[in-house]
């Protein structure tokens, strides 16, 4: 289940359905029997850059962060995977430079998130091969216009 945070303002934009089925295609694409918990925070450039800084040491704005969990409840046996955080002036940016709504981007990058969530990455070209496929397999299922978005490792 996906739970989304955001700001009252943020949220006006927010069409929490398509991102519930977003993350619903993209952990049963994934081969999840269940869908795990996630926490999606929708939050602003300041924000996100705080994060970046303080997790990864980039002081720098970027569009989406995850941070891996997985733990299971050893009552309910239900598994909490992680959380996301997407900046929302950024993924405005972008689908503005793509000619896009900005909910094709936010589900773009919830998806993105996802991915690095059950342990996908893009640091070397298998790798990166790899999750882009499925990111765009994905998004494509989705309807979503986004296609070959993640830039390739140098």
């Amino acid at each position: 289940m996906l739970t989304i945070k955001s700001s009252r303002a943020i949220r006006k934009e927010l069409d929490t359905k398509r991102l519930q089925s977003a993350s619903s295609t993209a952990f049963r694409l994934l081969g999840f029997e269940t869908q795990p918990e996630i926490t999606l925070q929708v939050t602003d450039d300041q924000t996100i850059q705080k994060f970046n800084l303080q997790y990864r040491d980039i002081d720098e704005v970027t569009d989406v962060l995850s941070f891996e969990n997985a733990f299971t409840d050893p009552e309910t046996g239900e598994t909490y995977l992680g959380d996301i955080l997407i900046s929302s002036e950024t993924a405005k940016r972008q689908a503005d430079s793509r000619g896009l709504e900005l909910m094709d981007e936010l589900e773009m990058l919830l998806v993105h998130g996802i991915l690095h969530l059950a342990g996908m990455d893009h640091a070397s070209i298998p790798e990166w091969q790899e999750m882009s496929d499925l990111q765009d397999e994905i998004l494509a299922e989705l309807a979503n216009p986004i296609q070959k978005s993640i830039h390739k490792p140098e």
